[in-house]
């Protein structure tokens, strides 16, 4: 079953959200700072522990937690003007979506030895977020998504700069397709560059 949601765009500045644990990076050099693009590197690097640099495998999407969060998404620690597209999805149930995906980012990636790095010049990126272990590194007992915009799994989150511009469950009101995601990316990045997004406190109905 495809499902549709209708929400309204909003024009206004987005509530900056504050991360819990600030970025330890004070005597860290330039190089590793930009490792920190890494939700892996950043993860471990917000734990206290030493991974100084990107060792994302090509062929399998990088998954983003609680912990680093709003580090990566929120803080724009991403390249200016690219979209992060975050696809919701537990790890308890069969996924053809995740599948696709999984496949377009082997596509984009291939070569690549760190793909979180090297990634960067690209229209957009792909991560993926587990509701069943996100918030494993934190004490919440509810994930982050759930509780701020009520995802569920299956859908797909897109962000440019921080701001939420995209939430639903199929690209340009179509499918799931490689070809539907990059007309969405194109949809998405001109709602962009024209103010439109969606605001901080938004739910999925």
């Amino acid at each position: 079953m495809d499902f549709f949601l209708s929400f309204q765009f909003f024009e206004h500045d987005l509530n900056h959200y504050v991360s819990r644990l600030p970025l330890p990076i004070e005597n860290k050099d330039a190089w590793f700072a930009s490792q920190l693009v890494c939700p892996v590197v950043l993860r471990w690097t917000l734990c206290g522990k030493e991974r100084n640099k990107c060792q994302c495998s090509a062929y399998h999407i990088p998954e983003v937690t609680d912990l680093e969060y709003d580090h990566l998404i929120l803080d724009q620690l991403s390249s200016v003007d690219q979209i992060v597209i975050v696809y919701v999805f537990s790890a308890k149930k069969k996924d053809k979506t995740m599948k696709e995906m999984a496949k377009l980012y082997r596509k984009l990636n291939r070569h690549r030895s760190m793909p979180c790095i090297q990634c960067r010049s690209d229209a957009f990126r792909l991560m993926k977020y587990n509701v069943i272990t996100a918030s494993k590194f934190t004490s919440s007992k509810s994930p982050l998504l759930v509780q701020r915009h009520n995802v569920i799994p299956g859908i797909f989150l897109m962000y440019i700069q921080g701001k939420l511009l995209f939430a639903n469950f199929s690209f340009n009101g179509y499918g799931t397709s490689a070809k539907d995601l990059q007309k969405q990316t194109v949809k998405t990045r001109s709602d962009y560059h024209m103010g439109y997004f969606l605001p901080s406190d938004f739910r999925i109905r």
